[in-house]
């Protein structure tokens, strides 16, 4: 267990550190091409850490993808609370280090504006899209071991792409969570959108495809 813990740590840091560093660099453009580098590069980062770290911890990295598989049986509810603190401690141990080098404030997650429902639905809709592709490509054994990565790294692309301009594109409470303790009093007082609506939807997620899986005798 202990090494599955740290390999969710370290996972967590990668791809919390890199778009939030990415966002602290000089060269980060804005508008459209910003958009398009941190989703590339959260995207990248979530691949190589699944190749990665996948065999060691499954490489969940998410606390609403841990939450997620434990509502379906996917995963033991007692191993939960373990993952989802060494996610958070990654995820905050990035902010630190980029706030470190760079100051506090980068890669915050802010919604463009305060429509409750309209930043509940998309970071409900876009971590449902995020789980429901990896309970399809993580849980079928019909599935090639090199497709995970794959499919993940860009759901996690085109969900950016969706997500960024209303929400950021979070779909992670710890991804939310890290980079807000070093953001400022606007970033922690939207961080109950990030730590509510992700894990609603990667429950709804993981129920709806266990609802529909057909298995392979079937």
């Amino acid at each position: 267990m202990v090494k599955r813990v740290v390999g969710e740590f370290i996972g967590t840091f990668t791809i919390v550190f890199a778009p939030v560093a990415l966002s602290a660099t000089s060269a980060m453009p804005n508008g459209a091409a910003g958009l398009y580098a941190a989703a590339v590069v959260s995207g990248l980062a979530v691949l190589a850490m699944i190749y990665a770290l996948g065999p060691i911890s499954a490489a969940h990295f998410n606390p609403a993808v841990t939450i997620g598989f434990a509502s379906a049986k996917k995963f033991p509810w007692k191993d939960a609370p373990a993952y989802i603190l060494a996610q958070i401690a990654g995820a905050a141990l990035a902010a630190a280090t980029v706030a470190l080098m760079f100051g506090g404030g980068h890669g915050v997650h802010i919604p463009a504006t305060d429509d409750a429902l309209r930043n509940i639905l998309m970071e409900v809709v876009l971590t449902f899209f995020l789980m429901f592709v990896i309970m399809a490509v993580a849980t079928d054994k019909r599935v090639h071991s090199a497709v995970p990565a794959i499919a993940i790294g860009l759901t996690v692309v085109f969900c950016v792409l969706i997500g960024g301009p209303v929400t950021g594109g979070s779909m992670n409470p710890a991804r939310s969570l890290g980079p807000a303790l070093f953001g400022g009093s606007a970033a922690l007082s939207h961080i109950w959108l990030y730590l509510i609506a992700p894990p609603l939807g990667a429950v709804i997620a993981a129920r709806t495809y266990e609802a529909i899986r057909i298995d392979e005798a079937t």
